[in-house]
C-alpha cells in the first residue's frame, strides 16, 4: 500500500429523486435518500472495504466515485486540481454488482466490443484477459463460463483503459469459496501494481485479511474511515479474548465478566469475553479445565459496524426498506 494519494473526494453528495405527483404536475419529484457530505481520500495501491447495511448507500457512492452518478455537491480532486466528470470516468474502472453474460458470443468478441467503447486497442483488451486469468478461455462462449469466470470477465472490462482506481460492487456474489479465494489473490496482485481498489460486499468475512482500510457507511453518511486499528481506537473498541474449554465455565467464575459470545459444540465450549482477565485462566487451570484456546482477537467488520451504527448483530443482517425510501438523517439532526 502506497502513501501517495490517488484521488480525494471532498464533501460529495447526491440525492435520489422520488416521485411526488401533484394534480398540476404529475411528474413532480422530491429529493429522497442518498449520499451526504462524504470526504474520502484514496491512496495508491490500497484496498478499501466499503461496509454498510442494505440501503446504506454503498452502490450510490460507488457510482458517484465512478462518474456514473453526478456529484451534486462537492468535487473530486486529483493532484490538487478538481476533476471533470469525463476525466473521472477515464481513470476509474467500475465493476457493477450483476452483469448478465449469457449468449453464444465469445469472450474475444465481447472484449473487442468493449475495447472500442473504451477507446483502447483490441490487443490491449485481449492482454487484460491474461491478467484476470481468462487467456485460455478467449474463444469460449459466454454461456459456457462459470460464475467465477463471469466475475473475472466483468473485472477485465473494468480494467480496460488502464484505470488508476477500480470500484467493485459486490464482486463475490454467486462465487464459491475457492473462486472467492482466487479472486481475492487477484485483487491483491492488482493493488501491488499500484491500482487502488474500493470494494463493497455483504460477505463481510471475506473482506477480513484483504482490505487495508474500512469505510463504514450508514444512511448515506461516512461514519468512520481508516485502518482496523484506528477504528478500534476511535470507536472505543476493547480487545476481546477467545477461550475454548472442554466444559461449561460455572457462573461463580464468569458471572462478573462481560461474555460477548458463548457457543456450545459437542465436545467444547467457546467463549468470547473482554480482554484482561488473566486471573480467569489461572482459575480454570486450578479447576482442571482443558483450555485448548486462549487468544486475544481483534473485532470483526460486523462488530465494528455495530459499534459505529449502534445496531446489534441481528439488525445488521436484516433486510431493510428500499434505499430510496429511507429518510436521510444528517449528522446531529433529523432532516425535515
Amino acid at each position: 500500500m502506497g502513501d501517495k494519494v490517488a484521488m480525494q473526494f471532498e464533501s460529495i453528495g447526491f440525492r435520489h429523486k422520488i416521485p411526488r405527483p401533484k394534480w398540476y404536475n404529475p411528474l413532480n419529484k422530491r429529493k429522497g435518500a442518498g449520499i451526504s457530505q462524504v470526504n474520502l481520500s484514496i491512496s495508491e495501491g490500497e484496498i478499501i472495504g466499503l461496509v454498510g447495511t442494505n440501503g446504506a448507500g454503498k452502490t450510490t457512492l460507488l457510482r458517484m466515485i465512478s462518474g456514473i452518478l453526478p456529484l451534486e455537491d462537492g468535487h473530486a480532486v486529483r493532484n490538487g486540481a478538481p476533476l471533470e466528470i469525463e476525466t473521472l470516468r477515464s481513470i476509474v474502472g467500475f465493476m457493477p454488482e450483476q452483469v448478465r453474460w449469457s449468449s453464444q458470443q465469445t469472450v474475444r468478441q465481447t472484449m473487442t466490443e468493449f475495447s472500442r467503447l473504451r477507446g483502447c486497442s483490441i490487443q490491449s483488451a485481449l492482454d487484460v484477459l491474461a491478467v484476470v486469468g481468462l487467456k485460455n478461455r478467449v474463444d469460449a462462449s459466454l454461456d459456457s463460463l462459470s460464475q467465477g469466470m463471469r466475475q473475472r470477465l466483468s473485472l477485465a472490462v473494468a480494467l480496460l483503459g488502464t484505470p488508476e482506481i477500480l470500484v467493485l460492487d459486490e464482486p463475490f456474489n454467486g462465487m464459491d469459496p475457492v473462486a472467492i479465494d482466487a479472486f481475492k489473490r487477484l485483487l491483491r496482485s492488482l493493488a501491488n501494481k499500484g491500482i487502488s481498489i474500493m470494494i463493497s460486499s455483504h460477505h463481510l468475512s471475506e473482506l477480513d485479511n484483504l482490505i487495508d482500510k474500512i469505510a463504514l457507511l450508514h444512511r448515506g453518511q461516512l461514519l468512520a474511515y481508516g485502518s482496523t486499528e484506528s477504528l478500534q481506537s476511535s470507536l472505543g473498541f476493547e480487545q476481546m479474548t477467545e477461550i475454548v474449554v472442554d466444559k461449561e465455565i460455572p457462573d461463580s467464575l464468569i458471572s462478573s465478566l462481560d461474555v460477548l459470545e458463548h457457543i456450545v459444540n459437542e465436545h467444547e465450549h467457546r467463549y468470547v469475553i473482554e480482554s484482561g482477565h488473566h486471573d480467569l485462566l489461572k482459575a480454570l487451570i486450578e479447576r482442571e479445565f482443558v483450555v485448548s484456546t486462549w487468544r486475544v482477537v481483534p473485532p470483526t467488520l460486523i462488530e465494528l459496524l455495530c459499534a459505529a451504527t449502534g445496531l446489534d448483530r441481528e439488525s445488521i443482517g436484516m433486510e431493510v426498506e428500499q434505499s430510496s425510501m429511507i429518510p436521510l438523517r444528517t449528522i446531529g439532526s433529523e432532516e425535515e
